[in-house]
Protein backbone atom coordinates (compact mmCIF):
# COMPACT_ATOMS: atom_id res chain seq x y z
CA UNK A 1 0.00 0.00 0.00
CA UNK A 2 2.80 2.46 0.81
CA UNK A 3 4.55 1.78 -2.50
CA UNK A 4 1.49 2.63 -4.65
CA UNK A 5 0.94 5.85 -2.68
CA UNK A 6 4.54 6.90 -3.34
CA UNK A 7 4.23 6.23 -7.09
CA UNK A 8 1.03 8.28 -7.37
CA UNK A 9 2.52 11.07 -5.25
CA UNK A 10 5.72 11.11 -7.33
CA UNK A 11 3.68 11.22 -10.55
CA UNK A 12 1.76 14.25 -9.30
CA UNK A 13 5.02 16.03 -8.50
CA UNK A 14 6.45 15.35 -11.96
CA UNK A 15 3.25 15.99 -13.96
CA UNK A 16 1.38 18.96 -12.49
CA UNK A 17 -1.97 20.03 -13.86
CA UNK A 18 -2.19 23.81 -14.14
CA UNK A 19 -5.25 25.97 -13.55
CA UNK A 20 -5.94 26.12 -17.30
CA UNK A 21 -6.16 22.31 -17.45
CA UNK A 22 -2.84 21.86 -19.24
CA UNK A 23 0.32 20.11 -18.12
CA UNK A 24 2.53 23.16 -18.63
CA UNK A 25 4.22 25.03 -21.50
CA UNK A 26 3.62 23.59 -24.94
CA UNK A 27 0.48 21.69 -23.99
CA UNK A 28 -3.04 22.72 -24.75
CA UNK A 29 -6.08 23.04 -22.54
CA UNK A 30 -9.60 22.17 -23.67
CA UNK A 31 -9.97 25.63 -25.20
CA UNK A 32 -7.21 27.35 -27.12
CA UNK A 33 -5.84 30.47 -25.49
CA UNK A 34 -5.38 33.57 -27.65
CA UNK A 35 -1.81 33.86 -28.80
CA UNK A 36 0.56 33.14 -31.66
CA UNK A 37 -0.12 29.45 -32.33
CA UNK A 38 2.60 27.40 -34.01
CA UNK A 39 3.89 23.87 -34.48
CA UNK A 40 7.42 22.48 -34.55
CA UNK A 41 8.53 20.06 -37.24
CA UNK A 42 10.33 17.72 -36.81
CA UNK A 43 10.17 17.29 -33.08
CA UNK A 44 12.39 15.67 -31.92
CA UNK A 45 15.03 17.16 -34.20
CA UNK A 46 17.54 14.64 -35.56
CA UNK A 47 18.91 16.64 -38.49
CA UNK A 48 20.54 20.04 -38.82
CA UNK A 49 17.40 22.24 -38.69
CA UNK A 50 13.76 22.43 -37.68
CA UNK A 51 10.80 24.50 -38.85
CA UNK A 52 8.40 26.61 -36.85
CA UNK A 53 5.10 26.49 -38.73
CA UNK A 54 3.24 29.73 -38.05
CA UNK A 55 -0.52 29.42 -37.57
CA UNK A 56 -1.13 33.16 -37.42
CA UNK A 57 -0.82 36.15 -39.72
CA UNK A 58 1.38 39.22 -39.43
CA UNK A 59 -1.70 41.39 -38.92
CA UNK A 60 -2.61 39.38 -35.79
CA UNK A 61 0.84 39.48 -34.15
CA UNK A 62 2.99 42.03 -36.05
CA UNK A 63 5.77 42.14 -33.44
CA UNK A 64 6.22 38.36 -33.18
CA UNK A 65 9.63 37.13 -32.10
CA UNK A 66 11.10 33.68 -31.53
CA UNK A 67 12.96 32.95 -28.30
CA UNK A 68 14.59 29.61 -27.50
CA UNK A 69 15.59 28.89 -23.91
CA UNK A 70 17.41 25.98 -22.32
CA UNK A 71 15.81 23.96 -19.53
CA UNK A 72 17.93 26.08 -17.16
CA UNK A 73 16.13 29.21 -18.36
CA UNK A 74 19.05 30.61 -20.35
CA UNK A 75 18.06 32.38 -23.57
CA UNK A 76 20.11 30.70 -26.31
CA UNK A 77 18.47 32.23 -29.39
CA UNK A 78 16.17 35.14 -30.19
CA UNK A 79 15.07 36.68 -33.48
CA UNK A 80 12.07 38.59 -34.84
CA UNK A 81 9.75 36.85 -37.29
CA UNK A 82 10.57 38.46 -40.68
CA UNK A 83 8.07 39.49 -43.36
CA UNK A 84 9.30 36.71 -45.67
CA UNK A 85 8.67 34.17 -42.90
CA UNK A 86 5.15 35.51 -42.35
CA UNK A 87 4.59 35.22 -46.11
CA UNK A 88 5.72 31.57 -46.24
CA UNK A 89 4.18 30.69 -42.85
CA UNK A 90 7.40 29.07 -41.71
CA UNK A 91 10.57 29.95 -39.81
CA UNK A 92 13.56 27.71 -40.45
CA UNK A 93 16.02 27.46 -37.56
CA UNK A 94 19.47 26.02 -38.29
CA UNK A 95 20.85 24.25 -35.20
CA UNK A 96 24.35 25.61 -35.87
CA UNK A 97 23.08 29.21 -36.15
CA UNK A 98 21.06 28.89 -32.95
CA UNK A 99 23.96 27.01 -31.27
CA UNK A 100 21.66 24.22 -30.14
CA UNK A 101 23.29 21.00 -29.03
CA UNK A 102 21.53 17.82 -27.95
CA UNK A 103 18.99 18.43 -25.20
CA UNK A 104 15.60 19.88 -24.32
CA UNK A 105 14.59 23.45 -25.09
CA UNK A 106 11.54 25.70 -24.94
CA UNK A 107 10.55 27.53 -28.13
CA UNK A 108 8.48 30.62 -27.45
CA UNK A 109 6.77 33.01 -29.82
CA UNK A 110 5.67 36.26 -28.26
CA UNK A 111 4.12 39.48 -29.47
CA UNK A 112 3.20 42.19 -27.01
CA UNK A 113 1.35 40.52 -24.11
CA UNK A 114 0.66 37.28 -26.03
CA UNK A 115 2.99 34.30 -25.69
CA UNK A 116 2.94 30.60 -26.62
CA UNK A 117 5.63 28.09 -25.64
CA UNK A 118 6.35 24.53 -26.79
CA UNK A 119 8.97 21.96 -25.86
CA UNK A 120 11.64 20.98 -28.40
CA UNK A 121 13.93 17.95 -28.21
CA UNK A 122 17.23 17.94 -30.11
CA UNK A 123 18.82 14.50 -30.52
Amino acid sequence: MKRSFFIVFAFLLVSPILADGSNGPGTSAATALPGPNFTLNPNPVTGSYFNINLEFKETEFPEAKVTITSVLGQVVYTAPVRKTEFATGSVRIELADARLSKGMYFVQISSGESTKTQKLAVR
